[in-house]
């Protein structure tokens, strides 16, 4: 599915808006103001919710700021102190020794070391249970729970790329797993309906429409019944390589895991689901031409073995070192359940919003549920209805943005050549 050029339009002019009045305030350019890692020095990490990014920007920053304080006090995890927040600003970070290391073909041993501190940091997200699936909320100061909406990054990516409004009750919390589920169907289908360029042609309208219907059917089929009412967890939708901060290129010690802004307690079934980021790329992104000699999948499958090797040591180790005995469904057995039963590609359509039904998600549960198209609750007069209203505002779309995009390459044609007359002045005085 296409982004909404409109929305995509109108949410960049709101972000250069506030980049200018930031500017304006400072007295000069952010990039020339913002801390940024000096040897010997501390390190204080500014963040900001930009306008036209974030849609949500004081939500998120509460809710990031009861997340990273609830970590902060809970667990190990290391993380930056929040020291002040509203204009926020974080602690010092342990200051790495060499700029980014994020790299293809990375060795084996390295990648060994990343996932045995990967693995300790999801096995420490498990031992806290939340009664209600939400975004964590500071409560006197004292402790943190689930107290509004979990704010996601599918439901910002919605809203910022589609300029769809997806999320009304921001207080509304959710009390089983098969409610929430079915709240994210619901955002899917009014993502669907109410942005005009969400198909492309007839059939692909009768697709999505059909296969927003047959998500909604198939949840019973996967959702834990033992753990339908909690406990929940503490999940982040945006934990991966690029938000993990490392001491050096040798070491690859996690100083700092940065990024909690999407972190929300959810349904119990989805922080035991095998990771997403293992291969940097996530599964449902995957393209069947990639690589046809070394298909994507075979890579992710294979990796995500190593994972489950290293996390059954830990799992072990982490027992032995708090005097436990390891006893029913470990993580390491329910990731290996939920990739084998499908879990884990139900909850990929879970986190999913602009993919379209020919992604491998969908080819993995069909599977899974040969009938899968006869599921469908949609009736053929809702979905005649559904076309014909899609492609009168796939027309309109058309119509306006081709309008919109004139006007912006006439203005930017007259800047140009306004550039181009002020440097030949220029150049002529001199």
């Amino acid at each position: 599915m296409d982004w909404d050029k409109r929305a995509e339009h109108s949410h960049r002019a709101d972000s250069l808006a506030w980049s200018s009045k930031f500017n304006e305030a400072r007295g000069g350019p952010l990039s020339t103001w913002l801390s940024t890692f000096r040897n010997g020095l501390p390190c204080e990490i500014v963040r900001f919710a930009v306008p036209g990014k974030v849609m949500n920007g004081d939500e998120k920053i509460r809710s990031e700021v009861a997340t990273m304080r609830f970590i902060k006090t809970e667990t190990t995890i290391p993380i930056p102190l929040v020291i002040a927040w509203g204009t926020a600003i974080l602690e010092e970070c342990p200051e790495p020794e060499h700029g980014p290391i994020l790299k293809s073909g990375i060795d084996e041993k390295d990648l060994e070391t990343v996932y045995r501190q990967v693995a300790n940091i999801l096995l420490q997200l498990s031992e806290h249970d939340f009664s209600q699936i939400g975004s964590l909320s500071t409560i006197d100061d004292t402790h943190s729970c689930a107290a509004s909406r979990p704010l996601t990054l599918k439901l910002n990516e919605i809203e910022s790329h589609g300029g769809v409004f997806v999320g009304d009750n921001t207080s509304r919390t959710f009390s089983s797993a098969t409610e929430y589920f079915h709240h994210v169907a619901d955002q899917g289908l009014r993502h669907l309906v109410k942005q005009p360029n969400s198909i492309d042609n007839v059939d692909d309208a009768r697709s999505k429409y059909t296969y927003c219907s047959i998500l909604k059917a198939i949840i019973s089929h996967f959702v834990s019944s033992e753990h339908d009412r909690g406990p929940f967890k503490l999940i982040c939708d945006d934990m991966r390589f690029g938000n993990m901060l490392v001491n050096n290129a040798k070491d690859l010690k996690i100083v700092a895991v940065l990024d909690w802004e999407w972190a929300y307690t959810a349904p119990y079934q989805m922080l035991y689901s095998p990771p997403r980021w293992l291969l940097i790329k996530k599964p449902i992104h995957c393209d069947a031409d990639d690589n046809p000699e070394v298909p994507y999948l075979s890579q992710y499958k294979s990796q995500f073995q190593k994972f489950l090797q290293i996390l059954e040591v830990e799992e072990r180790q982490r027992a032995r070192d708090m005097g436990r005995t390891l006893t029913g469904e470990i993580m390491s057995s329910l990731m290996r359940k939920s990739m084998d039963d499908g879990k884990f590609w139900f909850h990929e359509l879970v986190y999913s919003c602009f993919e379209s039904p020919s992604n491998p998600a969908w080819a993995a549960i069909r599977e899974i549920i040969p009938n899968l198209d006869e599921l469908s609750g949609a009736s053929d007069t809702g979905l005649s209805t559904f076309v014909n209203d899609k492609m009168e505002q796939l027309r309109l779309y058309d119509v306006e943005w081709t309008a919109l995009k004139e006007e912006i390459d006439r203005e930017a044609a007259e800047f140009e050549a306004l550039k181009r007359k002020i440097e030949e002045e220029d150049a002529n005085e001199i």
